[in-house]
């Protein structure tokens, strides 16, 4: 739905400014006058490929925290969406809104008016809302939502919070390794290459290179930014990052890490979907679809159809021989209790904690090995440079003793 900014004039004779939805300028004057507006200015809003894309995730669990109260406290949709529309500064949300606030006054769902975003709104969250639409707890599923977002945006954060210390430590290696190959190596390495010394061969092709390497120093760096742009656009495309994803599979710490939460993720979103009544095959395909470790993402249609044939969640999940026994056992446990939901909100608590702690595990290992090959460089650059101004110095006293 095209948007509009209007300037207006409200009953106590204000201007207001704002953005609303509509078919055109004057549905968009119809709209305000309804509202006790009298319309001076209605612009459409170009449309810009910049402005689509996702918004950020404390945006949405803000969004969902806001809608859950707003109807469990009975305020109108269309007037919390209007103080909602007021506050958010971010412009995709803002145009979410405004189309939501047309929507609903022309009778659409909710539903309807999120799956013209497929960028912000997941399969799960389009799922949920016309589950809750359904069954007329869309109150209930916002607080669901908003639970799940926020546990998947807290073990994020604490994945980055863990890994940024080796990463400063990581970037801050490859700035002197630039600052001492392409500045200072080149013009020590320029003045002892020309005083014709004898120098250690691993001196003399470091200085050689370095030299080398800062002529072309403008074509390295227009390479590694397009590099770095590639990498960019290439991690938006399923098959790259599984090809990523592939290629750190082969290191054991990193395999489990993604596994876990994978798993993680995985009973988070599938208890939340079960738990709105959302059918158990369906939670499934949705559930599996979602994960990053292919192996688990494969599972999206095999262990729906065998539920289909009538075996149980526990015995399908066995049969592939993919998941860890402990995951099969409390499955199963779910299912005799008639507890799924709550066993797998438990289980995702349970990947969540093993996750952190591998997450600690992983930087205690790091670290170590990160500075031993921080010590290790500055030690042979520091005997590389001294070398050569040793035997300078004695070469000189040498020739002051022969003077005398």
């Amino acid at each position: 739905m095209p948007n509009f900014t209007y300037k207006a004039i409200d009953k106590e004779k204000h201007i207001v400014e704002g953005i609303v939805s509509g078919k055109n300028i004057d549905d968009v004057a119809h709209q305000l006058s309804g509202k006790m507006l009298t319309p001076l200015v209605i612009k459409p809003i170009v449309e810009r490929s910049f402005i689509g894309g996702s918004i950020p995730e404390v945006e949405k669990i803000t969004f969902c925290r806001y809608m859950h109260i707003m109807l469990s406290t009975g305020l109108s949709l269309s007037e919390g969406i209007d103080v909602l529309k007021r506050e958010t500064k971010h412009p995709l949300m803002k145009r979410i809104l405004s189309d939501m606030e047309y929507g609903l006054e022309q009778g659409q769902p909710l539903s309807v008016i999120f799956e013209r975003y497929p960028s912000v709104f997941e399969a799960y969250f389009l799922t949920l809302m016309k589950a809750g639409e359904v069954s007329g707890k869309l109150s209930e599923v916002f607080h669901y939502l908003e639970v799940e977002l926020r546990s998947e945006h807290s073990l994020k954060s604490k994945i980055k919070g863990a890994m940024l210390y080796p990463a400063i430590v990581f970037l801050a290696m490859i700035g002197i390794g630039i600052l001492m190959f392409f500045f200072i190596l080149p013009q020590i390495g320029k003045v002892f290459l020309s005083l014709s010394l004898p120098l250690p061969f691993f001196t003399k092709m470091m200085f050689t290179a370095s030299i080398a390497l800062s002529s072309y120093m403008f074509p390295i760096v227009l390479g590694a930014i397009g590099f770095l742009i590639l990498l960019f656009f290439g991690m938006k495309t399923r098959s790259f990052r599984d090809g990523i994803i592939k290629l750190l599979g082969y290191i054991p710490i990193i395999r489990n890490l993604i596994k876990k939460i994978d798993l993680a993720r995985f009973c988070r979103i599938f208890s939340t979907l079960i738990r709105s009544a959302v059918p158990i095959t369906e939670a499934l395909e949705i559930s599996f679809s979602l994960l990053t470790w292919k192996q688990y993402r494969s599972m999206r249609e095999r262990i729906p159809s065998e539920i289909r044939k009538g075996k149980s969640l526990s015995t399908a999940i066995k049969e592939t021989g993919v998941f860890s026994s402990l995951f099969v056992q409390m499955v199963a446990a779910g299912e005799k209790t008639a507890t799924l939901d709550e066993t797998m909100a438990d289980l995702a608590s349970f990947y969540e904690e093993e996750v952190e702690e591998e997450v600690k595990g992983l930087t205690q290992i790091i670290e170590p090995i990160m500075m031993l090959l921080v010590g290790i460089a500055v030690g042979i650059m520091i005997l590389s440079i001294i070398a050569p101004i040793y035997s300078v110095v004695g070469n000189f006293q040498e020739s002051m003793q022969g003077k005398r």
